[in-house]
C-alpha cells in the first residue's frame, strides 16, 4: 500500500480512537506531545491533519504516529498500515462500529430488521439500560443497544434509527458506552453506519409550523420527551436533529423547504463556542427561508439533555419562551424577540439597537472616544434627563498619556470652548481640534443616550428585575401552573408571616404585584391606630423583589417633583402614613396615580448665566400602598385607590397573638418564612408585563348604588386585568400573544376584593363600619335595643376603645344619622342612642348575589368557545 493510499484510508479520527485520544467539540484535543493543562492541539478532519499551538507539533496521521509512538518514520507506516486495513471509516465522524452484523446488515440495507434485534437487545444490557437512566431517556420508545466484541473498536452503542422521508429506517446512529474503573464513561461518541442517510426522530410533519432543530441525537430524544410529556397544544411543532455543529445536511435543507406552512426555526443547539458558531453556520444556510429563525440561548457548558436531567421540562420550555433573534452573522442576546408561535404567543419585546459607533462602551461606567488627536474617557453615568449633558471627563494626550481632567456641561458652548482651550495648553495639542472632537462628542453621547439608556431600559424598566436561575425559573414556573394559584399564593403569604387578614393579604398581594404592569394598581389602607396597617403594608411590600420597592416615611411638599424623570417608574412605592402629609405632597401623589406623570416649571441658568424656564416631568406608571387612619377626609384619593379596612376584630387579635407567642417560643422557623417570602419574590420576578383582553368587560354591571361608580368600574376591570396576568402562565394566548381573561378570573377578583367593592356602597368607612356593627350587637344584647341610651365610658370599656378613636367614631355618626344624642349634660357625660338600624348583612348577600349571578351565567354561556373572543387560542 503507497503512502498515498494510507492517508486517504486512515482518517485521523481513527488515530485518535486507537489512542483513546477524545476530540472536544470545537476539534481540539489535549496534546499528547506535551503537559498540556488545556485542548491546545487543533485537529483539522477535512485535510486530515493536526497542529499544536503549546508545542507547534504539527503535520498528518502518518507524522502524529510517529510523535505519538516516539519512531521513525518507516515503524510509523507500518503502524498506519495496521491501522488503515482494519478501519472500515470512510470519512472523519460517520464510522461504522457497529460490528460485522452490522456491516453486513448495512449491505443488504435492512436496517429495520438490525433495529429490531438491537431494540430487542436493550433490555437485556442492565448496562445500556442504566445509561439511558442517567440520560433520563429511559422512557423513550425506539432506541436499542449493539453490544461489541473488540474493546478498542467495537465499542458498546445505544443505537437510533434515521428514517427516510417514508419513515422507513435507511441507517443507524450509534451513542458508545464502555466501562472503565467501574464507572459509564463516553468515549468517541458519535458513530454512523456508512453512507448515512435519512433523519432523525424523522422527517418533520407536513404541516409543521415551528421546527426545533436540536445539535446532537440525545438532545433531539430529550426534546421529545419534554414535548410529548407536556400538556400543551403541541399543533404544528416538529423537532429535529443536526448531526453536529456542521451536520445541517442537504437532506435536511430539502426536508425543510417542503415544509410550506413554517413559519419559524428555533436553534437549540449546546451553550459553548461551538454550539453558537453551529448557529449563524446553520442560519446562514437557511435564510434564503421565508421565515423567522430564531435560537434559544444555552447556558454555557449546557446542552439540552444536560438541562433536561438537571433542571427538568420546565427550565427547557422556559429557554425555548426566550429564544432570541438570530441574523446568521449575529446572534443578537438581548434582543429576546419572543415570537408568536405554536409554542408560546409572547408579547414581542423591543429589539436591542445594534449601533454603529466609534464610542467604546465595553466598560462598565466608562466611556471612551479616540480620535487622532486625543483619548476622551467618560467617567460615570449620563445624566437621565435630557436638558442637560454634565459628564466627568479625561483628555488624554495619546503620545504622553497625560490627563486633563475637568467636569463640564458639554451643553454649555462657552465652558466647553474654555475647558477645550485649557486642555490643549496643557497637553499641547490644537484647541480647535480638541473643541471639534468635544462637538463631536456630544453628537454620539446623545445617540447613544437615546438609543442605550432610553429605550434600552431607563425608559422600560419592565426588564430590571433581579435574574433566576433555570431551577428557579423551572420550580416557579411550575408554581404559577397550578390549579389553584391564588390559594396557593395565599397560603405561601400566610407562611411569610402575615398572620390571619386572608383576604386582604391576597387582595394587597395582587395589587401589589402590578407594579411591573403597564395598568397599574394603588390600594389605601384604612385602620384606627395600633391596628397595624403599617406593619400589613411593610409585610406585603416585603413579598416584592425588593430591587422595585421604594418605601416613604415622611415626604415633603415638593419632593415628588425633583426626582429623576423615570425614578418611579414601574417600581411598588410605600408611604407608610399619608396622614402627615401637605395638600401640595397629596396633589402631587394623586397626579402621578391618575396621569402617571408630574410636570413642573422650574428655573435654571443658560450659557450666558442668565435664569431661563424650563420643564422638569417625573413620570410613572407605579403602584403604591399606603396607610391612614382617616377615611372621608380623603375621598379625592379614596376613588382613585381600593380600600382595605384593616380586621380589628378579637379573633384577629388573638391569631396575632398566638403567633407572637409561638415566635417568642421558638416554635415558629424563621427560616421557612424567608424562603416563602424569597420564592413569592420569584414568582413576580417571572410575571411578564403582557396585555390582557377581557372578552367579559361589558358583561358585568356593578352595584347601582355604589359610589362614584365610573372609577370603581375603571378599578374593578384592572382588578381582573391583573388577576388574569398572575395566571398568564396557565392562559390561552390570541394571535397577538395578548392574554385571555377567563370567567374564573372575573370570579377570583369579585371574591378578592368584594369587600372593597363593598365599601364603596356602604356609606360608612371600613374601621368606622367595623365599630358600628359592634355597637349594634352590644346594644342587642339589652332588654329594649331601640330605646336603649349609653354613656362615652360606657361604650368605650366595654368596646375597648381609646376616648379619642370614640369621640370620633361617635360625632361622624351622628353627623351620618345613624346615632342620636339623647340626653345627659356635658359635665355629667352625654347619653346616646341608635336611630338608624341598617340591616348589613342583607346588604352584602344581595350584593354579592348580583355580582355572582352575572359571572354564573357568563361562565355557562362561556362553555366552549367564549362568545366575541379570537380564535385559535392556545396555551402558554
Amino acid at each position: 500500500m503507497q503512502i498515498p493510499d494510507i492517508k486517504k484510508r486512515l482518517p485521523i479520527m481513527s488515530v485518535l480512537a486507537h489512542y483513546g485520544i477524545e476530540m472536544n467539540k470545537n476539534d481540539h484535543i489535549k496534546c499528547p506531545f506535551h503537559k498540556d493543562d488545556k485542548p491546545s492541539c487543533k485537529i483539522y478532519t477535512d485535510t486530515n491533519t493536526y497542529n499544536c499551538f503549546g508545542c507547534g507539533k504539527t503535520g498528518d496521521v502518518i507524522q502524529f504516529i510517529q510523535d505519538k509512538e516516539n519512531c521513525n518514520k518507516h515503524a510509523a507506516l507500518k503502524i498506519a498500515t495496521e491501522l488503515a486495513n482494519g478501519s472500515t471509516t470512510e470519512n472523519n465522524q460517520n464510522t461504522d462500529v457497529m460490528g460485522i452484523a452490522s456491516k453486513r446488515a448495512a449491505e443488504a440495507e435492512n436496517f429495520a430488521e438490525l433495529f429490531n434485534r438491537q431494540k430487542d437487545g436493550l433490555p437485556r444490557s442492565p448496562k445500556a439500560q442504566q445509561y439511558l437512566k442517567s440520560r433520563g431517556l429511559e422512557q423513550l420508545q425506539e432506541v436499542g443497544y449493539n453490544s461489541g466484541v473488540n474493546w478498542k473498536k467495537l465499542k458498546q452503542c445505544i443505537t437510533f434509527p434515521l428514517k427516510d422521508k417514508n419513515g422507513n429506517i435507511v441507517s443507524l446512529y450509534g451513542r458508545r458506552i464502555v466501562e472503565s474503573g467501574g464507572h459509564n464513561v463516553e468515549f468517541g461518541k458519535h458513530y454512523y453506519t456508512a453512507n448515512r442517510k435519512g433523519l432523525y426522530p424523522h422527517y418533520p410533519d407536513a404541516n409543521t409550523e415551528t421546527l426545533i432543530i436540536t445539535e446532537a441525537i440525545i438532545d433531539c430524544a430529550s426534546l421529545q420527551l419534554v414535548i410529548n410529556n407536556e400538556q400543551l397544544a403541541m399543533k404544528g411543532i416538529s423537532v429535529l436533529t443536526a448531526y453536529g455543529t456542521n451536520g445541517l445536511t442537504a437532506e435536511h435543507i430539502e426536508a425543510i423547504k417542503q415544509l410550506k406552512n413554517l413559519q419559524e426555526i428555533i436553534f437549540f443547539f449546546d451553550g459553548d463556542i461551538a454550539g453558537k458558531e453551529g448557529i449563524i453556520k446553520s442560519t446562514e444556510k437557511l435564510q434564503h427561508l421565508k421565515c423567522k429563525i430564531t435560537a434559544v440561548p444555552t447556558p454555557d457548558g449546557e446542552d439540552v439533555n444536560s438541562m433536561f436531567i438537571t433542571y427538568g421540562k420546565e427550565a427547557i420550555l422556559q429557554l425555548i419562551e426566550e429564544r432570541i433573534l438570530s441574523t446568521g452573522t449575529l446572534i443578537n442576546e438581548a434582543s429576546a424577540s419572543k415570537t408568536n408561535s405554536s409554542f408560546s404567543s409572547i408579547e414581542k419585546e423591543k429589539q436591542e439597537i445594534q449601533v454603529a459607533t466609534p464610542l467604546d462602551t465595553s466598560q462598565q461606567n466608562k466611556i471612551i472616544y479616540e480620535t487622532q488627536t486625543a483619548r476622551y474617557i467618560i467617567k460615570g453615568s449620563l445624566p437621565k434627563t435630557f436638558d442637560r449633558m454634565v459628564v466627568s471627563l479625561d483628555v488624554q494626550c495619546l503620545e504622553t498619556g497625560t490627563k486633563y481632567r475637568c467636569r463640564l456641561d458639554l451643553y454649555e458652548e462657552k465652558q466647553t470652548r474654555k475647558e477645550a482651550r485649557e486642555a490643549s495648553e496643557k497637553l499641547e495639542l490644537r484647541s480647535d481640534l480638541v473643541e471639534n472632537d468635544l462637538s463631536q462628542l456630544t453628537d454620539l453621547l446623545e445617540e447613544y443616550r437615546e438609543k442605550h439608556l432610553l429605550r434600552q431600559g431607563y425608559e422600560d424598566q419592565s426588564n430590571n428585575d433581579k435574574p433566576l436561575t433555570l431551577a428557579e425559573q423551572a420550580q416557579t414556573k411550575a408554581f404559577l401552573q397550578k390549579e389553584n394559584l391564588i390559594q396557593e399564593l395565599n397560603d405561601l403569604i400566610g407562611k411569610s408571616g402575615i398572620v390571619g387578614e386572608e383576604n386582604n393579604r391576597i387582595f394587597l398581594f395582587v395589587i401589589a404585584s402590578s407594579h411591573k404592569m403597564k395598568d397599574t394598581l394603588h390600594a389605601l389602607i384604612q385602620g384606627s391606630s395600633g391596628s397595624g396597617k403599617t406593619h400589613l403594608l411593610s409585610k406585603i411590600a416585603a413579598l416584592m423583589p425588593s430591587e422595585r420597592v421604594v418605601k416613604f416615611t415622611r415626604v415633603t411638599e415638593n419632593s415628588f417633583y425633583n426626582y429623576d424623570e423615570y425614578f418611579f417608574r414601574n417600581k411598588l412605592i410605600c408611604l407608610e402614613d399619608i396622614d402627615g402629609l401637605k395638600e401640595e405632597a397629596l396633589f402631587a401623589w394623586r397626579e402621578l396615580i391618575s396621569n402617571e406623570q408630574l410636570s413642573s416649571s422650574t428655573s435654571q441658568k443658560d450659557e450666558n448665566g442668565n435664569i431661563r424656564s424650563a420643564q422638569r416631568i417625573v413620570r410613572g406608571p407605579m403602584a403604591s400602598l399606603c396607610a391612614t387612619t382617616h377615611g372621608q377626609i380623603y375621598e379625592d384619593n379614596m376613588s382613585r385607590m381600593f380600600i382595605v379596612a384593616v380586621d380589628e376584630s378579637s379573633e384577629q387579635t388573638q391569631k396575632i397573638m398566638n403567633y407572637q407567642s409561638k415566635t417568642a417560643s421558638g416554635t415558629i422557623e424563621k427560616k421557612q418564612e424567608v424562603e416563602a417570602k424569597e420564592f413569592l419574590q420569584n414568582c413576580i420576578r417571572m410575571l411578564k408585563p403582557l396585555k390582557v383582553i377581557n372578552p367579559y368587560a361589558d358583561k358585568i354591571k356593578l352595584p347601582p348604588q355604589a359610589h362614584k361608580i365610573r372609577r370603581l368600574h375603571e378599578l374593578f376591570l384592572s382588578f381582573v386585568k391583573q388577576v388574569t396576568l398572575i395566571h398568564q402562565y396557565q392562559r390561552k394566548r390570541d394571535g397577538q400573544g395578548r392574554v385571555i381573561t377567563e370567567p374564573e378570573d372575573l370570579k377570583t377578583a369579585v371574591e378578592i376584593m368584594f369587600e372593597s367593592i363593598f365599601l364603596k356602597v356602604d356609606e360608612l368607612d371600613g374601621s368606622l363600619r367595623q365599630f358600628f356593627e359592634k355597637l349594634k350587637a352590644y346594644a342587642l344584647e339589652k332588654d329594649n335595643p331601640q330605646q336603649y341610651e349609653f354613656t362615652q365610658r360606657e361604650v368605650r370599656h366595654a368596646l375597648h376603645l381609646s376616648k379619642t378613636q370614640l369621640f370620633r367614631y361617635l360625632n361622624e355618626l351622628m353627623e351620618l344619622e345613624y346615632l342620636q344624642q339623647s340626653g345627659g349634660y356635658a359635665n355629667r357625660g352625654f347619653k346616646y342612642k341608635i336611630i338608624y338600624w341598617d340591616n348589613i348583612t342583607r346588604l352584602r348577600s344581595e350584593i354579592k348575589a348580583y355580582l355572582f349571578g352575572q359571572i354564573e351565567k357568563l361562565a355557562f354561556q362561556s362553555v366552549g368557545t367564549p362568545v366575541g373572543t379570537p380564535e385559535n387560542y392556545i396555551k402558554n
